[in-house]
């Protein structure tokens, strides 16, 4: 197993992405500290890491925007497994709204749970992993931190900020053998997203826009972040990986699967 003796703290553990990383990471022989601001998600989520593998989980109750809150999420770990050999920083929310009216309270939430948590996390994390040894941390940005999303300019904001968080970290950490990079999901079913798939029409659109067809589900993000953290990765660091189904690969005019007038092959010209 790829994760065998190794203790693994997810923030977000209680759904979606951050649940299926957890579940996984279980099922490869680690001990799963899940740390997540919901107390009744607490005992569903045990047992469903139980079944995982993990024969004794953990859940840790608190909130990413307060450091006290993180400081002893961490402290509560180490105190309980001994170490920490891997986080995986999957709290996050996002916002769709328009620049001109966002609430000052709707970025500064956002800004708090996606960045703040995040560094938050890692400082921690990181001060324990260097008297172990060293250690993994995978940060959970988005396509949002590569290229700007429209209607989202507090994630967008937050997201890039994790990616320079993550090349910065890599770089400050690697001395004290703790590889830092970071996953930037495209359009994922999860809780988060399912909103989008009541429109008939989604998935069509993806079909277009997204050359692997389809929509990622929480398992696609949740092995890139396997490997990540486990020793196969063990040369990489400050990485931004998208799984995104080649999404920003290719981002053109096009509109169809077929071919068009903006792609014709008999076109040549010296000038845009």
């Amino acid at each position: 197993m790829l994760l065998e003796h190794r203790v693994a703290v997810v923030t977000g553990a209680a759904s979606g992405i951050g649940r299926e990383i957890a579940q996984v990471f279980a099922g490869e022989g680690a001990r799963i500290a899940a740390f997540d601001r919901s107390r009744e998600a607490g005992d569903d989520l045990l047992a469903a890491l139980e079944s995982a593998g993990d024969r004794d989980p953990l859940f840790v109750h608190g909130d990413v925007r307060v450091a006290a809150d993180v400081e002893r999420a961490m402290e509560t770990v180490v105190a309980t497994a001994g170490r920490i050999d891997i986080l995986v920083n999957c709290a996050g929310v996002r916002e769709i709204g328009d620049v001109y009216t966002m609430p000052t309270e709707e970025w500064e939430n956002v800004i708090a749970i996606n960045l703040s948590g995040t560094f938050y996390c890692c400082q921690s994390a990181a001060r324990r992993m260097r008297e172990t040894g060293g250690g993994s941390i995978v940060n959970m940005a988005s396509v949002a931190g590569l290229i700007g999303l429209s209607h989202r300019p507090a994630y967008s904001a937050a997201k890039h900020g994790i990616v320079g968080l993550t090349k910065s970290l890599a770089r400050d950490l690697a001395a004290a053998g703790i590889r830092v990079n970071a996953l930037c999901p495209g359009v994922i079913r999860t809780p988060l997203t399912e909103q989008y798939f009541a429109d008939d029409g989604f998935e069509q659109e993806l079909m277009v826009s997204v050359p692997l067809q389809r929509a990622g589900a929480s398992s696609d993000v949740a092995q890139a972040a396997l490997y990540l953290a486990s020793d196969m990765a063990s040369y990489v660091t400050g990485v931004a990986l998208p799984v995104d189904g080649g999404w920003l690969a290719e981002k053109s005019f096009v509109s169809g699967l077929g071919p068009s007038s903006f792609s014709a092959s008999h076109e040549t010209t010296d000038t845009e």
